[in-house]
């Protein structure tokens, strides 16, 4: 077992250097390999938890390597071994409604593995329009867990971003990208909320709504919203293979997203290749490190089907925002 302390020193080289030495890497990727069985634990955990009348799906993912890299840099005062979202669940929930009711269960759970820290920011809003609300438990072995609850409009905003991000090679995450864009964003975020009785961004809190309304309608046809991301995403070439014989189901896959072919390749496989898996995701990360037009994610999900739905970004789907922007524009959203 790989210490907190050999970590941390780890993490603190990524923040430093764009790169880790073989050892230290290889160290990286078995410590961030290991938290997978967790993941299986707590997924198990939540369909139980979670009323599936209310649930739109359930997803799982470990973080890639660049992401926990990226994020690193991002807080420089963070340490490695307290990264909350090494291990990351999601449920897309249906409505507000169903939101709340997942929350209130998820809080009054009893055992052996405990919330550490919630980030409310379905109420709260981020400042760059994210919404969603992060429950991070802590285990036993100390290990962290952030689950994810968002509503339908959360997670279509919150995956829009990141399709747009992929297409631009910019990190709105983390500050980057157009202006214009970004504003645009925290426009839809504030009038998503409104639909949905919660609050909007704390810049918006002084305008009307019809204000609100006006001003994103203003911004999806200055920037020609619906038109670029029309032309941009949803063309994409889906490649699926399969590393198990059992049909539809699988416990595991791997995403690939070529943007410059736009192309995305989906492996499936059993729990028992779980390894495999694993170490062919590894191998396929490394190689892309230094490739801005690809993009590879590590999920664990029982229905493939499911894959598109939880990871729209990979596909670069936006076939639900840009019927929901179009609604707007004709007032019927």
């Amino acid at each position: 077992m790989i210490s907190k302390r050999k970590i941390d020193k780890i993490g603190d080289i990524l923040k430093e250097k764009e790169s880790l030495d073989a050892s230290d890497l290889n160290q990286l990727l078995e410590w961030r390999n290991s938290f997978s069985s967790t993941l299986d634990y707590y997924f198990s955990k939540l369909k139980v938890k979670i009323d599936k009348n209310d649930a739109i799906l359930f997803a799982r993912r470990l973080k890639r390597i660049e992401s926990i890299q990226i994020k690193l840099k991002r807080f420089s005062t963070m340490r490695l071994s307290t990264l909350q979202d090494i291990a990351g669940l999601r449920v897309i929930l249906k409505n507000e409604i169903g939101l709340n009711k997942a929350y209130t269960n998820l809080r009054v759970q009893s055992g052996k593995h405990k919330i550490k820290k919630v980030d409310d920011y379905h109420n709260r809003p981020k400042k760059d329009g994210y919404r969603g609300i992060h429950l991070i438990y802590q285990t036993e072995n100390s290990i962290l867990v952030e689950v994810q609850l968002r509503t339908e409009l959360e997670h279509i905003w919150s995956t829009a971003v990141e399709t747009y991000g992929e297409l631009q090679q910019a990190s709105f995450k983390t500050g980057e990208g157009d202006e214009k864009w970004k504003e645009f964003f925290k426009l839809l975020s504030s009038y998503f909320a409104l639909k949905e009785n919660s609050n909007p961004l704390e810049e918006h809190l002084k305008l009307s709504n019809k204000k609100i309304l006006s001003n994103l309608k203003k911004y999806i046809r200055d920037l020609k919203v619906i038109e670029k991301l029309n032309a941009a995403t949803n063309n994409v070439e889906v490649v699926l293979n399969k590393h198990n014989k059992t049909g539809r189901m699988g416990r595991y896959a791997l995403v690939e997203l070529d943007i410059k072919n736009s192309k995305t390749t989906v492996e499936i496989f059993n729990k028992k290749d779980v390894d495999k898996a694993i170490q062919i995701y590894t191998e396929k990360e490394l190689g892309y490190k230094e490739n801005d037009s690809k993009n590879i994610v590590f999920v664990n999900i029982d229905d493939i089907e499911n894959i598109k739905k939880s990871f729209p970004n990979y596909f670069l789907d936006t076939h639900k925002l840009l019927e929901i922007l179009s609604k707007i524009i004709l007032n019927e959203f």
